[in-house]
């Protein structure tokens, strides 16, 4: 099979939808599918939507694409070790820059424009949902995307609920997974310290100024609480001195901060999913979160998580206080949440990814 993922452009630094992607393309490469990551330079969206001035963002990439200038977009992927029998095409959003395929998939609202207008020769057309993405784009332009003739692969139970409740569409439900080769325990969950780890994002909707005022309130309580956060923007300014921060944080720097947390805070006010909620939980880390949509696959409140309301920064500091302070409660909750995440496995997800394309195009 012939299967061609279509992405915005490769800014080449760790995006967790990105990363979805790039497991799903080395599974089918294993698998002996041939594959195809196309990154556009810019997508078919509607000038009307971006204006007068990304209409001549699109005019200079094309120009400078014509004379081998990628415009915002890196030529090799260093973040993440891809399959090296998966190649790299960097496009525009006509059919001749696109290989011939049996299947293509639109990763986000904005390929979908471009998807949307390929011809068949392109392959069957797959919407691959990984958010409810008018958190990046305005409601009046993603929405139209979910009624394109293509069909639909939602990475959470809420997307489908979503899609549904809303214009009465039907997905398939292919939830995400965790790498058990990257992320397992390695460090005694009884003896870990007053430890909780964060992301740290620039989105509003990721909820980082709620965590961080969140752990300045639990600091209040336990004196000797340390704080790991990490993101790929840069360390946020005026951070007490009993935050650590790793920037743009390997695999292997995320299980050792894992595996140092006692607790890991998840505040999104809205999440698809949470990978590095999941990430962390199979790591042995007690998980406390937001009730964000993204959670719901994973987090089950007082079994696999502590959950709250979403910006309710009193109760979120009140449950991680509680774990602090009752060690048999939080290795309760981290060994709940490693056995439920641990069975979200990479075989699973793509079995179920796989046989939907194959009987798609069949």
């Amino acid at each position: 099979m012939k299967v061609s993922f279509v992405l915005p452009n490769n800014s080449d630094h760790p995006i967790g939808g990105y990363k979805v992607i790039y497991e799903y393309a080395n599974m089918f490469a294993a698998n002996g599918d041939e594959v195809t990551i196309n990154f556009t330079l810019y997508d078919k969206v509607p000038n009307e939507c971006i204006g007068l001035r990304g209409v001549l963002g699109k005019v200079k990439r094309n120009i400078l694409y014509h004379l081998g200038i990628l415009v915002s977009s890196k030529k090799t992927v260093t973040w993440f070790n891809l399959d090296n029998r998966i190649k790299l095409n960097f496009v525009l959003p006509q059919d001749k820059y696109f290989p011939d395929s049996d299947v293509v998939v639109a990763t986000a609202w904005t390929t979908a424009y471009t998807v949307n207008q390929l011809s068949v020769k392109k392959g069957a057309k797959v919407y691959f949902i990984q958010h409810d993405e008018r958190i990046f784009g305005p409601s009046e332009f993603v929405k139209p995307t979910w009624l394109f003739d293509m069909k639909r692969i939602v990475v959470a139970s809420w997307l489908k609920d979503m899609l549904y409740s809303e214009e009465g569409l039907e997905s398939e439900v292919v939830k995400n997974f965790v790498n058990i080769e990257e992320f397992d325990i390695s460090n005694s969950l009884a003896e870990r310290k007053h430890v909780v780890s964060m992301l740290n994002h620039n989105n509003p909707f990721k909820g980082t100024a709620d965590g961080i005022e969140v752990l300045k309130k639990v600091h209040d309580e336990i004196p000797d609480l340390e704080v790991r956060l990490f993101g790929t923007p840069d360390k946020p300014e005026n951070l007490p001195n009993y935050f650590s921060y790793t920037h743009n944080a390997t695999a292997k720097e995320l299980k050792k901060l894992y595996n140092e947390s006692a607790i890991y805070l998840f505040p999104s006010h809205i999440e698809g999913w949470g990978l590095t909620a999941t990430e962390a939980m199979m790591c042995g880390v007690a998980l406390v979160s937001a009730k964000n949509g993204g959670v719901n696959d994973f987090g089950i409140n007082q079994q696999t998580a502590l959950l709250s309301e979403v910006g309710d920064k009193e109760q979120m500091s009140k449950d991680i206080v509680c774990l602090l302070k009752n060690k048999y409660k939080r290795i309760m909750i981290a060994e709940n949440g490693y056995n439920f995440v641990s069975k979200m496995t990479k075989d699973e997800s793509f079995l179920k990814f796989n046989f939907i394309l194959t009987q798609l195009i069949s």
